[in-house]
């Protein structure tokens, strides 16, 4: 699913931006909730790290690991509140 709107988007815009699924629901971003981390909340924030960026070429990777650690930390963080 990731890669097919990945292969699109990159074919329309020339770059290999991380791309959000437009189905999936935005990820809650707050430390009093649980936040799962799944491939459409990490491709969420991704993209819009990416954009915050000014949508710079061939950095999609960079704003993926990112958009990922912060989840997993957000995620870790409030199990031990929960």
């Amino acid at each position: 699913m990731f890669k097919k709107a990945a292969t699109a988007s990159k074919e329309r815009s020339g770059t290999d931006a991380p791309v959000p699924n437009r189905n999936a629901s935005e990820p809650r971003i707050s430390a009093a909730s649980n936040v799962e981390v799944t491939r459409e909340a990490i491709a969420q924030l991704a993209f819009q790290k990416w954009q915050k960026r000014g949508c710079p070429t061939g950095q999609g990777q960079r704003d993926w690991f990112e958009a990922e650690r912060e989840l997993k930390l957000l995620q870790a963080t409030s199990t031990r509140r929960g």
